[in-house]
């Protein structure tokens, strides 16, 4: 690309974003070498779902990951850093069934319209990552739907199922009616509901007229009651041991049990058990070895065995209350707010979740839960805070874990079983990719019962089970030794994800990949939280908080958003905050007054009534104008002189260059500590404030005037100092904003350092043998420097006026680091005279001062004369 000859008044981010994404991508910037030199250093990153459009979560997330990425460059780690996508899972299928009109029993069809729909959006997910100035080398991505990596998916899978890890197994699974699916405990949680506790009056057999009362949220639960449940120790009920109990509208009985998990304080104290309303009830059909009724469908209908067949649930439970209280069965009805079970893994569901006895396929992960615990000890987590999430998850675990899911579009499960006796047949390792419904056992007959009832598993693997083996398909596992050996055995792997995640995709990771190759995945572990509305709530269009990076982006920039995302804390959830404003009054607006008109106006009339004003990002795009300014002003005063180099001879430097130069070594080591531990927000914060207050503020302010005067020699030195400076400062922030760090480098950097890009550069080192007496000189200039600027302020003098004399009055020891920044304090504040004498002198001074002032601090007087 050729030099620039011209750097424009003001940064056009536009045309700036489009130059640079097509460099980079010509030139191969981002290029990774698996033989570089330097310690591999491999980025997991978390694959999106493939939505259609990342959402400003993925742009908190990703910039962080960018960050690690390019600051672990510049420290000499060979980085690898791929960048795949999370195609399978059932939002995929809802959408083509919405979008396409077929349906899943439309097998074929169906599959080639869910590849076609995560094609686009991959193409749109690309389109954003690459505006954000996301390095990662596409040359090395993945999706979870091409069959490379179903091999790798599948071929885990027959591992597991060698190592006696993966069974299938009829056994009541956390299942959602509504997604007609079974999920996992970790896609499952708590909500709570405004219900009511029903009173049930339950005939007790062989006792005329005589019944006990059960309270319960679930009335619809009835026809599948196979026991009656009291503590033992419970008064009320010694009379009932072994008792039968009627259950109405059926014809059958069931036996009271005495229990001491029962608790004697809800409700009345009696519980029927039901197969199944909830956990406790299959521990206690399991341990009674009670009796199993199912009476649900799994899309959430009455089956056969209910008198209410082909009702759905709610439609069954008004029906039954309405039969039990017809025949004087409801003692009472109580309004109850309590938790219920949901399927909170997918927000736009948030249905109850019920327990159905169905065949599934489990991974044993409860008897390795220590393991995984290890794994988690050993990592480095950024915050620390956040290990204690898995920990407290692996502690708890009770359940193995479901892998198997009643869908379409995902990886197959591979492995055939026998329809009469259940055995399972596994595959060939070299048939691998496959899917049974479509290729043959490779046995004709059971090897078990010799029955040639063969049926192909038709459910497809959970995405968790996709996901958990992300750190071995970018290592190319199974696939390439040398390069998984580089990049997984003998590399620092680096996880970034969300805390929502980490009882997921970071628990079962570290499971798979352990066991699948004896090495904990990880070196370490960072965490962001989730990106909240200016309420405080997550993000969400129903709550009128929500913000699409396509609707910022194109009026602030890649680098404006990207350093929103530097602002953020590790591990805690960060607001994006903006407000709605009436464009006409320009006044704010409260978000439940637009959710109201939203839902009442057009779309167009909506949208020339109101508008969003972006606080942060317009405080951001405030600062890279600031940033733009600065290297614009170096530039027009380098065209006035000719530099050959930005060498640095530590002879030349100013008291005042030696204190900027020595502060900016102070800041390196700070900003590099932070960066260490990936605290973004306190290394951009310093930066930022090191940047504009000391840089810009003070030091520029203070040896500008060296650009003017005739000495040539004074000019180049003092512009090609600052140019050196500048030029570390550039290749710090070009890690958080690489789209105006890349074009001042081009500007103004490149015919001196002869790199092709800014993101080549290494990590800035600290100057070397600055002098420690020449900048404390420099630190007692810029102080008076300051002073006298507020004393101007002061007395409403303009700041480019010359002012007749200032006399400093001190003690003999300072007044030599005065008189050789003379000159410096003199030109900045554009002062006449400057007298510096011994505080014995102070009475010979006879005019009246405009202002007279002590510094306490420095034990110096100043007297000030317009």
């Amino acid at each position: 690309m050729a030099q620039e000859t011209t750097y424009p008044k003001r940064f056009n981010f536009k045309v700036v974003q489009e130059k640079w994404m097509k460099y980079w991508k010509e030139e191969k910037i981002y290029a990774f070498d698996v033989n570089q030199m330097g310690d591999m250093f491999s980025i997991d990153t978390p694959p999106p779902f493939v939505s259609g459009s990342l959402h400003m979560g993925h742009i908190l997330n990703h910039s962080w990951i960018d960050f690690v990425a390019r600051y672990h460059k510049m420290k000499g780690d060979n980085v690898y850093f791929p960048q795949g996508f999370d195609c399978h899972g059932l939002p995929v299928e809802l959408a083509v069934q919405r979008e396409y009109g077929i349906s899943q029993h439309q097998r074929n069809e169906f599959l080639e319209k869910c590849v076609e729909w995560v094609d686009r959006n991959i193409r749109n997910m690309r389109r954003q990552f690459d505006e954000l100035g996301y390095s990662s080398d596409w040359d090395y991505t993945y999706r979870t739907m091409n069959n490379d990596y179903k091999y790798k998916v599948q071929l885990s899978l027959l591992y597991f199922y060698e190592k006696g890890w993966l069974y299938r197994e009829k056994f009541p699974t956390h299942f959602c009616v509504n997604c007609e699916t079974s999920v996992a405990k970790a896609e499952v949680g708590y909500q709570e509901e405004e219900g009511k506790l029903w009173y049930l009056k339950l005939p007790i057999v062989g006792r005329e007229n005589e019944y006990i009362t059960i309270a319960t949220t679930r009335p619809e639960y009835m026809e599948a009651c196979v026991a009656v449940m009291v503590h033992p120790n419970d008064e009320r009920y010694y009379d009932l041991s072994a008792a039968e109990i009627e259950i109405p509208f059926t014809n059958r009985t069931v036996r009271v049990y005495m229990d001491s998990i029962v608790d004697m304080n809800f409700g009345t104290g009696i519980v029927y058990v039901c197969t199944y309303g909830d956990e406790m009830d299959i521990k206690w059909k399991i341990e009674y070895n009670l009796d199993e009724i199912q009476i649900f469908t799994e899309d959430g209908h009455m089956n056969k065995n209910s008198k209410y067949q082909g009702l759905t649930i709610m439609e069954a439970r008004d029906q039954i209350v309405e039969d039990l209280d017809k025949n004087g069965l409801i003692e009472r009805i109580e309004d109850y707010e309590h938790s219920i079970i949901v399927h909170t893994e997918r927000p736009s569901c948030r249905k109850p979740i019920e327990y159905l006895p169905v065949y599934q396929w489990f991974i044993n992960v409860k008897d390795f839960t220590q393991e995984i615990t290890e794994s988690a000890e050993n990592m480095r987590w950024y915050p620390e805070k956040q290990k204690q999430r898995l920990l407290d998850w692996a502690e708890g675990l009770d359940w193995n874990w479901v892998i198997s899911r009643q869908r379409v579009f995902g990886t197959p499960i591979p492995f055939w079983y026998c329809k009469d006796c259940g055995e399972v047949i596994p595959p060939e390792k070299e048939e691998l990719p496959l899917d049974p419904v479509k290729v043959s056992a490779p046995v004709e007959e059971c090897p078990k019962c010799r029955s040639k009832n063969i049926i192909g598993e038709k459910d497809i693997c959970d995405c968790w089970i996709d996901s958990s083996i992300t750190p071995l398909e970018i290592a190319k596992w199974e696939e390439d030794k040398v390069f998984y050996e580089k990049t997984y055995l003998n590399a620092k792997v680096h996880r970034p994800q969300g805390y929502e995640i980490i009882r997921t995709w970071l628990f079962y990771t570290l499971f798979r990949c352990k066991k699948l190759t004896g090495k904990s995945p990880f070196y370490e572990v960072m965490i962001n939280g989730m990106v909240a509305g200016p309420d405080g709530r997550h993000m969400s269009k129903s709550l009128g908080n929500s913000v699409s990076p396509d609707e910022v982006m194109p009026d602030f920039g890649a680098d404006t958003i990207r350093y929103w995302a530097a602002m953020g804390s590790l591990g805690d959830d960060y607001p994006f905050e903006f407000s709605w404003v009436n464009l006409q009054s320009k006044q704010p607006v409260p978000i439940e007054n637009i959710l109201k008109e939203r839902n009442k106006l057009p779309e167009d009339k909506f949208s020339n009534k109101y508008g969003i004003r972006y606080e942060q990002l317009v405080g951001a795009s405030r600062f890279i104008t600031k940033l733009w300014n600065a290297y614009r002003f170096l530039y027009l005063n380098l065209k006035k002189i000719e530099i050959n180099n930005l060498n640095i001879n530590p002879k030349d430097l100013s008291p005042i260059d030696c204190f900027f130069f020595s502060e900016f070594n102070k800041k390196l080591d700070m900003i590099t500590n932070y960066f260490n531990v990936y605290n973004w927000h306190e290394a951009t914060m310093l930066l930022r404030s090191f940047f504009w207050s000391d840089i810009c503020d003070n030091y520029i302010e203070a040896i500008k005037y060296k650009f003017y005067i005739e000495d040539q020699n004074i000019r180049r030195v003092s512009l090609k100092n600052v140019l050196n400076l500048f030029h570390k400062i550039l290749s710090i922030f070009a890690i958080i904003l690489p789209f105006i760090a890349e074009e001042i480098y081009h500007i103004i950097y490149k015919k001196f350092r002869n790199l092709k890009s800014i993101h080549l550069e290494k990590w800035p080192m600290n100057y070397e043998n600055i002098s420690k007496e020449l900048s404390e000189k420099g630190k007692l200039a810029i102080e008076l420097i300051k002073f006298l600027r507020m004393n101007k302020s002061q007395l409403q003098i303009p700041l480019n006026q010359e002012i007749d004399k200032v006399i400093f009055i001190t003690e003999k020891s300072q007044r030599d680091k005065i008189i050789d920044s003379r000159e410096d304090i003199k030109n900045t504040i554009r002062i006449a005279n400057i007298e510096v004498i011994d505080k014995s002198e102070e009475k010979s001074i006879k005019a009246e001062p405009d202002l007279k002032q002590f510094i306490e601090d420095l034990n110096i007087i100043i007297y000030f004369f317009k």
